[in-house]
């Protein structure tokens, strides 16, 4: 079922209905409007536009002077975005159309990453919801779409206003068997990481009950010959304490809180895209893991045995193969994985650093990878990452994050208010200019992590597209003094496409165009406008001087990076074919 044939005829029926123009907002799961507004599917006025809220706006304006516009959205946050706008339509009696994107059912509810409850989310400010899943293009789409472009408009009787069109697709979302722009698919090679997982038998997954006691891990996991533990965010914090006590090595995601205790085995994306990986047969998950594809197609092996702990739901069981779901889980008494197991793991891992080294030592080290290494090195305190390539970045690259508290956004992995998030960090762990502690506000002098990091400055890590989507928040920076150095890893638009699958099936110029948006931004001069520090280093390995230097308030640092998004299937593969 393709979904840039659905994407073509939604686009191409609308316009023949009496659509005028398409705001599009670039992401990944509405990727297949973007291959067919590049393949000429609208014949209107296209454009790409960066900011959800502006596009939804920039949609009032026009459908203010008589056109009839339409916004393409991505799952997530960004149809959450729109929100404002969409009142303001639906309060001033204006048609527009709001397309997003969104998971198929079976990715809804299990915890996957940018999957929410997003179908009819304007509830009465919309004139009509229409949810569609996953389709061929057919008759009844046409008329499906006629009546949600009639709601629109107020036809045949009634008031004008928005309407929301939600669009499921399933995987492929890229063109098949033809790169997008071009004469040919220029022979670029697939991604391992893109495979189709292994064949899978259903089996059912049993879910314990809350109790008092955390269950007896001799009860739930038994011994293995080859385990793991997975962290993912808001993991718990007895992770380090099963690892220890059990043998299984821990694997955690940065923001999964595992690394401030200590403990993690670093490279995870390395360790289970290897031949090792492929010998793990169970794996304890903590928290949700959302960040890796390598991680994903470990838990949806069958002949994986996968032990959820989650004490809350949707817990993260994407491909529906947990064995067991336990609200809590108590320490082993006495290791159950071989004895072999961890010190194998380990020389992996070792062996990752090497080899991640060797990589990065050849390249022109001006990637996000490189800044990864060099923030990581240069700081002590907090860090915020941003959600996209940062995160992924440091998941790759960073050898220890150990003591280290991270922070991501990565309930709803989107790049939404990411700076002011910072802000918030910073004020709740007192990280700000001001520093009399009896006039601290009490939130400040009570924070989580007060005692370990509160003289520590914050550093948040973020792409140019995230930097600019939350501009405005450095006005909040500069207000609360907060100590806080945004570090702009800047590579001149949306790095992290080119390292799925649209950085090989778009051309260079179509990418660019739906993908990349890169914005014309003077740093220097914005960091001005809101009055904060401002400072460069024209490659990560200057970061350091400027870090370590002594300094309050907010503060800016661009950094011009390449994307070399080769570098992370390079990083991620590093041990495909070593043998341990």
């Amino acid at each position: 079922m393709p979904a840039v044939d659905t994407a073509r005829a939604i686009l191409s029926t609308l316009e023949d209905l009496g659509l005028t123009h398409v705001l599009y907002c670039p992401g990944s799961r509405s990727a297949p409007f973007a291959y067919a507004l590049e393949a000429g599917a609208f014949g209107g006025d296209a454009r790409p536009v960066l900011d959800e809220r502006s596009a939804g706006f920039a949609a009032v304006g026009l459908a203010r002077t008589g056109a009839l516009p339409a916004i393409i959205v991505t799952s997530g946050t960004a149809v959450a975005e729109l929100t404002p706008a969409v009142l303001e339509a639906s309060h001033a009696r204006l048609p527009l159309l709001v397309l997003s994107a969104d998971r198929p059912g079976e990715l809804r509810g299990v915890g996957a990453s940018q999957a929410t409850a997003q179908a009819g989310l304007f509830g009465v400010h919309a004139r009509a919801s229409i949810d569609l899943e996953p389709q061929e293009p057919s008759r009844s789409l046409v008329g499906q779409l006629s009546r949600a472009l009639a709601a629109a408009l107020g036809a045949p009787t009634g008031t004008p206003g928005p309407v929301q069109i939600n669009v499921a697709f399933r995987d492929p979302l890229t063109p098949q068997g033809v790169r997008v722009g071009a004469e040919s698919d220029g022979g670029s090679a697939p991604d391992p990481a893109d495979e189709a997982p292994a064949s899978f038998v259903p089996r059912p997954t049993r879910v314990l009950p809350a109790s008092l006691a955390p269950a007896r891990w001799e009860d739930v996991v038994g011994e293995a010959r080859a385990g793991l533990i997975v962290a993912g965010e808001g993991a718990s914090p007895r992770a380090a304490q099963w690892s220890l006590t059990s043998g299984f090595p821990l694997l955690a995601e940065p923001a999964s809180g595992a690394w401030a205790g200590g403990g993690v085995t670093p490279f995870e994306q390395a360790i289970v895209s290897s031949p090792l990986g492929r010998e793990v047969d169970t794996v304890v998950v903590t928290g949700r893991p959302t960040l890796s594809r390598p991680i994903h197609a470990l838990l949806a092996r069958p002949d994986v045995r996968v032990i959820v702990v989650d004490a809350d739901t949707p817990w993260v069981d994407i491909s529906g193969n947990a064995s067991i779901v336990v609200p809590a889980l108590a320490a082993p008494r006495v290791p159950s994985c071989d004895a072999t197991w961890a010190a194998r793991v380990r020389s992996a891992a070792d062996e990752a650093a090497s080899r991640i080294d060797a990589l990065l030592a050849g390249g022109s080290g001006r990637s996000m990878l490189d800044l990864a290494r060099a923030v990581a090195a240069a700081t002590v305190g907090p860090l915020v990452l941003g959600a996209s390539n940062p995160v992924r970045a440091f998941d790759l690259a960073v050898a220890s994050l150990n003591g280290r508290h991270v922070y991501s956004n990565r309930g709803q992995a989107g790049i939404d208010g990411t700076i002011a998030t910072a802000v918030g960090i910073a004020l709740g762990l007192g990280a700000y200019a001001h520093r009399d502690e009896a006039s601290a506000p009490r939130s400040a002098r009570c924070g989580k992590h007060m005692d370990s990091d509160r003289a520590a400055r914050v550093t948040a890590v973020m792409g140019d597209l995230t930097l600019s989507h939350d501009a405005s928040s450095l006005a909040l920076a500069a207000a609360t003094g907060a100590d806080l150095d945004i570090i702009v890893a800047d590579d001149e638009g949306g790095g992290i496409f080119a390292t799925l699958e649209h950085g090989r099936a778009a051309t260079p110029q179509a990418y660019d165009r739906w993908f990349g948006v890169a914005q014309a931004v003077n740093y220097e001069a914005l960091a001005a406008a809101y009055r904060i520090g401002f400072a460069r280093a024209y490659a990560p390995s200057e970061l350091a001087s400027i870090l370590r230097a002594p300094v309050t308030g907010p503060r800016l640092i661009h950094v011009p990076i390449e994307r070399a998004a080769h570098l992370y299937a390079q990083a991620r593969n590093a041990l495909c074919e070593a043998e341990f």
